[in-house]
């Protein structure tokens, strides 16, 4: 079992109350933090031994099975926009298989069935460097709460989809691009025709 799909199984069956850290793996196997370090920026497999050795220590049962992809909807006809907005084009959708570590966390977040998660691609280059054009970008479905400041949402705003940071003060949200040569922009925090659709939690790009 590979690094990342270990603590996305512990997060995900809330086998634990915490994400084990390095420190929990090192203290547990036996590793150097160099060791576990390398592990955890190659993704790894973790041996059968060692995981029955995190199995005893925390007394959990930790699930063999879990797949290194997940399925997800994809829309290739709807973009979001990283430049000026961008018009829904269509509802249709297939499903593809999204390896888990495509997502940005270094821990893929929950998908479970509480959760919705979709694919869409990016238009534009006010994103640049964090996201291209053409890159594939995976959604969680926003269902209300609060905005994380600094994060990448995609939104709907005068019925066109755009992908930007958002940062939320009192009476204002703030959309901000990555690219310097895009201003940021202020509108007011109840503005209706203001919708966040979604985060922007993992991103698939076509290197070839």
């Amino acid at each position: 079992m590979k690094y990342s799909v270990l603590l996305a199984t512990l997060q995900n069956l809330n086998i634990l109350d915490y994400i084990p850290k390095q420190a929990d793996f090192c203290k547990i196997l036996g590793l150097s933090r160099a060791t576990v370090s390398a592990r955890a920026q190659r993704d790894t497999e973790f041996t059968e031994e060692e995981i029955q050795k995190l199995e005893e220590y925390w007394a959990v049962s930790i699930p063999r099975d879990i797949a290194s992809e997940v399925e997800l909807d994809y829309y290739p006809d709807v973009f979001g926009s990283c430049g000026s907005g961008a018009f829904v084009l269509s509802e249709t959708k297939e499903r593809i298989s999204v390896p888990r570590k495509s997502f940005l966390t270094r821990v893929m977040p929950n998908i479970t069935n509480f959760k919705k998660y979709s694919v869409i691609n990016a238009v534009g280059d006010s994103m640049q460097p964090v996201i291209y054009e053409n890159d594939k970008l995976i959604v969680e479905h926003f269902e209300g709460g609060q905005i994380k400041d600094n994060k990448i949402y995609v939104f709907c705003y005068d019925n066109e989809i755009f992908v930007k940071r958002l940062v939320k003060n009192i009476t204002q949200i703030v959309i901000k691009s990555d690219n310097t040569l895009y201003d940021p922009i202020k509108i007011d925090s109840k503005d209706s025709n203001f919708v966040v659709i979604g985060e922007i939690v993992g991103m698939l790009r076509d290197l070839s």
